[in-house]
This record gives structure tokens, C-alpha cells and sequence, in this order.
């Protein structure tokens, strides 16, 4: 009887044992807990795979305790009372912490490397050249300021990167002489000194015009014999030859070098390198409507033209072609600036929305095509501004990209360099369009619009009054709205705008619907058709301010002007 009762007490102490359930502890996730009499041979993980029983390994990566009263207890292994301690996992390399809360050590790259660990690799030597600037890193500085001049080479030899070579004997056999000194100033030439007199320009830098076949040439003997620095030379076709800007050290007088280089035989011209700036002034700070367009009566003009195969050069700062009112109307994009990427910037993108908008603005003329020429450039604090150069180099440009009609929204001085190209383009067949300045009723004239062959253009109000800070002069041809315009801003926005800038892009339009209908129409017949076409609007307020009068786009395309009864209606 005794062996039965013992028989009998340990089959109950194994249906207790199955029936208590197995929990299993994995070093990657949570416990699995394994019913009573669902485990028996391998059982089923919880990602699909099969689990079996856990064996107690060297490593104690396993632990099975039992939940019943009678389980090893945490931290051991096995069956009681035959339970096993063990140690708990630890975690694995290259991660801290206590298990399972093992956390990456994250080892970064030493300072003066890059890349991610282990693979670091030492840093590229930054230049100023990556920054689109110049100089040596990292004091690089604007490719257009005054640059500092290497050191000069002995005579007879000129730099060529950071090496002097010696410089090619001239026809006598000799070398040129070296010049370090120039004319006291009070030996200047009145003709020279009025270069720079009053007008604005880069302190030591000079643009020679010189035979084109032969630039590189003068270029490096200019350089040596004036003791300067050459850049290299830019081919400007139109004007018959290339381009030379030197640079001189800051003890060298510009005033002297330009005499002595007014004398040169290989230089056809020598100017300074003159400073421009846009034409815009501030708008008022209400929201207006858009009455430009019922002043210059484009409706009507557009349903004889809207300026289908036109091409518009905007020499001007960059433009954000992505606005939903430009998008597709840009054919051509070019740097003169060349500073590295140039960001859209607020002057260039109204002239180019007044001239060509299609969504919810409509442009003078929205079929035309826009040359996008950068040329200007705007600092942190100051205005867009650009030089002689630059300004060269555009034009240039926009003629051999095709360009009918040049707007150029911007003043400067009376320049030598400029006047030639615009003549020499217009003789082409290219019409220049000009603001004519926001410096007030006793402003000088300014230019480009003073050129003989620019139409400049003048601004006006939604009630036809002249702009109070518009210039006056006999050089204007014609008024435009120019003040409170709406037009498109950055990022895809809406401002209003003033200035004369924003009227010679309405006359700019205006020609292309004209150039549409006549496509050999030149500057001199165009500035006809305009003056004969504009309205005359009250003069007791502006004089002869105004030019031949108010722009009116449907009249220069030969429709007839609204009867007296009509202007009476119309509150005019």
C-alpha cells in the first residue's frame, strides 16, 4: 500500500508540473509564455519560427523559470528543486548599458576629418574658390573688390599665376620699360580727370578696350609695364575688340594711370570700371488696384498683340523663375555677376512679372519670351548694384541670344564703354528701353537713358501725376505707371513697387507688341510710334516732364482713342 500511495503522489506532482506554464525569456524581445500541454516537442515563436525547450548554454543567454510555487527562482536555470544559478547576458560589443536596455556607442570622426566612424577621412582643404570668391582661404573676398596685388616682378617679366615669365621682346628688340610712377595729379588732363569726377566707380580698378586677336598679349605686358594686375580678357563683339580689367595696388593714383594708359598704342580705350545701381524707389504703404493696365488701355492692345516671338533682355538681378506668374516665360539664363549660385532676388523678378505675368496678373506683353540677365547684385544691407563690366558682358550676351529689346531698370554715369555697345546694338536692331531716374526734380541726367539712341522713360500715378521723385530733363521720351505696381515678389508672393523702373518696363512691353506686328521696327521709329501715340495729360503740374506724354498701348498699335463723352464717363 505504501508503494501505491508514493506511485500515486508523484504522477500527481508531474500533471502539476505540466500543467504550470513555461516562460521564455530571449535576449531580443519580450517573454513568450507557453501554456500547459502545448509543449511538448518544438513550439511554434511568435515571428513564425519554431521554439523548443531551453537548454542551459555556457553563456546563460537562456533562463526558463517557472512561474508555479515551486519554480527555480530568477536568476536560475532548471527544475526544482535542481536549479542552477547563472550569470545575466551582458551587452554586446560596442553598445552600453545594462541588459536588454543596450544602447549604440556612437564614436565620432576627430575634428579635422569627416566621413562617419570608422571611416573617417581628412577634410578637403577649403578654398576661396569654392565659395565662388577670391583670395587666398579664409580670407577670400567679392571677385569685383579691390583685389590685393601679388607681388611685382622684376622688368621685363609679367605674372603668370604664381610665376613670372619673362615677357616677350617688341619690335626694337627691347623690352618695355617698367612704369611704377605716373603724372603728378596736378598734370591730369581735364578730359581724364573727368572720368572720375562725380562719377561713381570701383577705386582701383581700370577697363582697357584692346584689339581682341592680340589681348592676352597686351594684357601681360600692361601688367608688367604698369606694375598692375590683369585679369583675364573678355571678347565683346560688339564692340569690336576685348576687355582688360586692371587692377592697381592701393598706393597707385587711377587718375594718373588712366593718362598714361590714354597714351598707350594698344589701348583703343581706357575708362574706369563705374558702379550702377537699380531704379526703384518706395511704395506707399496701402494696397492699390492694378490700374496700369486701364491707364495704357491694354485690353484692347491685346487683342491685337500680346507679343508672340519676342525677345525681352531683363538686364537685371536674378530672377525667381518658379513664381506661378513666370513660370515658362524665361528661354535663356546668364551670369555676369558669376559669384557662384545666384539667388533670386526682388528688382529683377517685378520687371520681369510687369513685362510677361499669366496667372493672376496679366503682363503687357504675357507671350513674349524673358532673357534673364544677371547683372546686378545685392548686398546683405545695400542695394542691387553692378559695374561697367558686368554690364558689358550681359548686353553682349543678350545680343547673341537674340534679344530685340534690352530693359534696363537702372542709372549710373555718363560711360564710355556702355554708350558704345548700346549704339553699336541699336544700329543692330536692338531697342533699349531706359529708366530715367528716381533722383528728384534736380537730379542730373542719368544713363543709360540719356543716350541718344534709349528711349527713356519717366513714371506716373493711377491719377496721371508725375512721380515726385522722378528726374526731369530733355533726355525723357515718354510716362508710364511706375508708382504703387502691383507686381511678383519672392518666394511666390505680391508687393507694390515704384520707380521709374517699374514704367520703362511698361514701355518695354509696349514695344513688344509693336515689334510683334513689324518686326523690323528699329529704336528710332519705335520712339516715333510711342510719342505720336501717347496721351497728353494735364502739364501745369510736370512741364515738359512728362516727354511726348502718357503711354498708351492700344493707341501705338493704331487703335483709336475714346471719344471726349467717353473720357467724361470714365472719370478721366
Amino acid at each position: 500500500m505504501r508503494f501505491i500511495a508514493l506511485w500515486l503522489s508523484g504522477l500527481i506532482a508531474v500533471a502539476s508540473a505540466n500543467a504550470a506554464p513555461i516562460a521564455l525569456h530571449g535576449p531580443d524581445g519580450p517573454s513568450l509564455v507557453i501554456p500547459a500541454g502545448e509543449r511538448t516537442g518544438p513550439q511554434s515563436g511568435p515571428s513564425g519560427g519554431q521554439w523548443s525547450f531551453p537548454q542551459r548554454k555556457p553563456s546563460g543567454t537562456w533562463i526558463t523559470p517557472h512561474t508555479s510555487p515551486e519554480g527555480c527562482p530568477k536568476g536560475t536555470v532548471g527544475k526544482w528543486p535542481l536549479c542552477i544559478t547563472v550569470k545575466p547576458p551582458k551587452c554586446p560589443k560596442n553598445t552600453k548599458g545594462k541588459w536588454p536596455d543596450c544602447q549604440e556607442i556612437v564614436r565620432y570622426c576627430p575634428e579635422g576629418t569627416t566621413g562617419k566612424w570608422p571611416k573617417c577621412k581628412p577634410k578637403p582643404t577649403a578654398s576661396c574658390a569654392q565659395k565662388g570668391m577670391v583670395g587666398k582661404w579664409p580670407n577670400c573676398h567679392e571677385p569685383d573688390e579691390p583685389e590685393i596685388a601679388a607681388k611685382p616682378c622684376p622688368d621685363g617679366y609679367v605674372r603668370k599665376g604664381k610665376k613670372c615669365v619673362e615677357l616677350t621682346k617688341g619690335d626694337d628688340g627691347k623690352k618695355p620699360p617698367r612704369v611704377t610712377k605716373t603724372e603728378a595729379e596736378d598734370d591730369i588732363p581735364p578730359a581724364i580727370a573727368a572720368l572720375t569726377a562725380g562719377r561713381p566707380h570701383r577705386p582701383r580698378e581700370i577697363l582697357v578696350l584692346v584689339d581682341a586677336g592680340r589681348a592676352s598679349e597686351i594684357a601681360a605686358r600692361l601688367a608688367s609695364q604698369y606694375n598692375v594686375t590683369a585679369d583675364p580678357r573678355v571678347t565683346i563683339p560688339l564692340l569690336d575688340g576685348a576687355l582688360v580689367r586692371l587692377r592697381l595696388p592701393a598706393n597707385r593714383s587711377l587718375e594718373s594711370l588712366l593718362a598714361a594708359l590714354s597714351t598707350d598704342p594698344d589701348v583703343e580705350l581706357a575708362q574706369p570700371n563705374y558702379d550702377y545701381s537699380v531704379s526703384k524707389g518706395k511704395a506707399s504703404p496701402k494696397t492699390a488696384p492694378q490700374y496700369a493696365g486701364e491707364t495704357i488701355r491694354l485690353d484692347e492692345a491685346h487683342r491685337l498683340a500680346r507679343g508672340n516671338g519676342i525677345m525681352i533682355a531683363v538686364i537685371d538681378t536674378a530672377i525667381e523663375a518658379a513664381h506661378p506668374e513666370l513660370v515658362g516665360t524665361i528661354a535663356g539664363v546668364f551670369d555676369a555677376v558669376a559669384d557662384g549660385p545666384s539667388p533670386a532676388e526682388p528688382h529683377g523678378t517685378e520687371i520681369a512679372g510687369i513685362l510677361v505675368a499669366h496667372a493672376a496678373l496679366t503682363g503687357v506683353a504675357p507671350a513674349a519670351k524673358v532673357l534673364s540677365v544677371r547683372a546686378f547684385r545685392a548686398g546683405k544691407k545695400s542695394p542691387a548694384q553692378s559695374t561697367s563690366l558686368q554690364l558689358l558682358k550681359g548686353i553682349n550676351w543678350a545680343f547673341d541670344a537674340g534679344a530685340k529689346i534690352m530693359n534696363m531698370s537702372f542709372t549710373g554715369p555718363l560711360d564710355p564703354l556702355l554708350e558704345r555697345i548700346v549704339k553699336a546694338a541699336a544700329e543692330k536692331g536692338v531697342i533699349f528701353i531706359a529708366a530715367a531716374g528716381n533722383n528728384g526734380p534736380k537730379g542730373a541726367p542719368v544713363y543709360p537713358a540719356a543716350y541718344p539712341e534709349v528711349i527713356a522713360v519717366t513714371a506716373t500715378d493711377e491719377k496721371d501725376k508725375l512721380y515726385g521723385l522722378a528726374n526731369r530733363g530733355d533726355y525723357i521720351s515718354i510716362a508710364a505707371p511706375g508708382v504703387d505696381i502691383i507686381a511678383p515678389a519672392l518666394r511666390g508672393s505680391y508687393e507694390l513697387s515704384s520707380g521709374t523702373s517699374m514704367a520703362a518696363a511698361h514701355v518695354s512691353g509696349v514695344v513688344a507688341l509693336l515689334l510683334e506686328r513689324d518686326g523690323k521696327l528699329d529704336w528710332n521709329k519705335a520712339r516715333e510710334i510711342l510719342s505720336a501715340s501717347a496721351r497728353k495729360p494735364d502739364r501745369s503740374s510736370g512741364g515738359n516732364a512728362f516727354g511726348a506724354g502718357i503711354l498708351d498701348a492700344a493707341g501705338a498699335l493704331g487703335e483709336p482713342g475714346p471719344s471726349a463723352d467717353e473720357k467724361v464717363g470714365a472719370g478721366r
